[in-house]
């Protein structure tokens, strides 16, 4: 009974058992933060993408649909439930940045440091609060990351078996794992370890992926590739506002808080001997950053490639304590890393009140100059993040367009449909109809464009978001009958219009309005 004793003191005093403690904490501040604020507008069409399960939607891959499924069908579609698996996967990244510290030959304070950087990081709290693919390709990447370096330390099948499995996953939730794959193949390419593709491993391991991937290419091709039309769009709406300072900034902003840790795990990985079998990881990081600064990519693109620094940085200050026997330095790093997260906190978790957020935001971008998380896509500051007013406003739109759908006589609620604007309006109204006994809502912008109208009868038009002089093309009489307004949502004066008397079938407009679906 003793020695059983004894065993689970040890297990429970492991490495491995201190980092789970670090996930379970970064679980359960998901787990008590999660619900503070609304959902985002594209949660509202993950949320929709679920009870549409296809090989492949116009914005991206299918698994985050089968996830939205699943979550619906087997938990709920609570705030809770629908940002339970989020929060897991956020989890799962600190433990394997942890994991991935101890594989680069780092001890028990290594792998805390990797973990603690990973658990305090705004930007990877802000990432495993919502409902998204990002989460959820950061994971896939750490992980895709840890099977690299096993390669790179024993090169066994079953390690490249292990990451042809994790990057064909990774790209049936997000094309940006293309790029991981580009930026392996380049790392491996530059240094010595080229030897490695030399071999049949590599290749299985490529093969895997790709059939894994297959059914969402095949799907593109029967669609004719309507990803490239997303990302031009894309490219002409967000990307163009993007500068190349810019987008250096925002690693900094978004990674502030261990920056002595990945600055020290970026140099080392380069000119350090000990590293010298991991250098690759060092050229996949500056493959990620030429490709994303000449495509314009958002700073947050990159940050999958920042567990795999912070866990070579880790390693690096352990040894450097250790040889040198600079232990302040421990408490000294610990203390960094708080309280700059502690200063960053709210701008990657919805812990404060809304009204307490402005205040803090603004005088820590006019006294402090850290103005950069009020600047949204278009390039302007506001009081509030671009994330955080799109958690607010959505379910006041809903319950103004039940007002007036409520209104209707029975004989005009059979004829009416209900228009959105955008998917985000569009994906409130799916999910709040049952509370508020609507029906669903049609609506061009994105994937809601290929579930469209159907049969829908069209005679009456409850819109929401759409101006009269595009509802006077099809309809002879159009009346604004509500305006809908919110302090803090990015969406504010958003105009209700009912429209009766069309002049052409909802088929008929549907087919016009093709050249907008993005």
């Amino acid at each position: 009974m003793e020695l059983k004793r004894y065993n689970w003191q040890q297990l429970l005093s492991s490495d491995l058992a201190i980092l789970a403690y670090i996930s379970i904490i970064k679980l359960l501040i998901h787990f008590f933060t999660n619900n503070h604020y609304g959902f985002h507008r594209d949660e509202f069409l993950y949320i929709a993408m679920g009870k549409h399960l296809a090989w492949g939607y116009l914005e991206l891959p299918p698994a985050l649909g089968v996830i939205s499924f699943l979550t619906q069908n087997l938990i709920g579609d609570s705030i809770f439930a629908i940002r339970l698996f989020p929060a897991v996967a956020g989890a799962l990244l600190v433990f394997f940045s942890g994991l991935l510290a101890r594989e680069l030959g780092g001890g028990r304070f290594a792998q805390i440091l990797a973990a603690g950087a990973a658990l305090l990081s705004p930007a990877f709290l802000r990432s495993a609060t919502l409902f998204q693919p990002v989460v959820f390709d950061q994971l896939y990447w750490v992980l895709g990351v840890f099977f690299l370096v096993k390669i790179l330390k024993e090169n066994k099948l079953k390690h490249w078996i292990a990451l042809g499995l994790v990057s064909g996953i990774g790209l049936m939730n997000k094309y940006t794992m293309l790029l991981f794959g580009f930026g392996l193949f380049l790392g491996l390419l530059i240094t010595p370890q080229r030897k490695l593709l030399l071999s049949k491993s590599p290749w299985l391991s490529a093969a895997l992926a790709f059939v894994i991937f297959l059914p969402n290419l095949i799907w593109q091709y029967a669609h004719e590739f309507p990803f490239f039309d997303f990302i031009r769009v894309l490219s002409a709406r967000q990307f163009v506002y993007v500068e190349p300072l810019g987008f250096l900034a925002g690693q900094l902003e978004n990674n502030i808080h261990a920056l002595p840790i990945w600055i020290t795990g970026l140099l080392c990985l380069f000119f350090a001997k000990a590293f010298k079998p991991f250098r690759a990881l060092g050229w996949m990081y500056l493959t990620y950053i030429a490709v994303l600064l000449f495509a314009r990519g958002k700073a947050y693109y990159l940050l999958p490639a920042y567990p795999m620094l912070f866990a070579a940085g880790a390693v690096a200050i352990e040894k450097y304590i250790i040889e040198k026997r600079r232990v302040w330095l421990k408490p000294v790093l610990a203390g960094y890393m708080v309280l700059i997260s502690f200063i960053a906190i709210p701008y990657g978790l919805p812990i404060l009140p809304v009204e307490m957020l402005i205040r803090y935001a603004g005088f820590m971008a006019d006294k402090v100059g850290f103005a950069g998380p009020l600047i949204w896509e278009n390039a302007k500051r506001h009081d509030l993040p671009q994330d955080y007013a799109d958690m607010f406003g959505w379910e006041n739109q809903v319950a103004t367009l039940a007002r007036v759908y409520h209104s209707l006589s029975p004989e005009e609620k059979e004829q009416c449909v209900i228009f959105a604007a955008n998917y985000g309006e569009a994906g409130a109204i799916e999910y709040f109809s049952k509370k508020y006994e609507l029906p669903g809502a049609i609506n061009v912008n994105g994937s809601f464009y290929t579930w469209g109208p159907g049969e829908l009868p069209g005679d009456v038009l409850l819109t929401i978001g759409l101006r009269d002089d595009v509802l006077e093309n099809w309809y002879q009489n159009v009346l604004q009958v509500a305006t809908v307004t919110h302090r803090y949502a990015r969406e504010t004066n958003v105009a209700v219009h009912l429209a009766r008397k069309p002049v052409t079938t909802l088929q008929e407009i549907w087919q016009q309005l093709e050249k907008y679906r993005f």
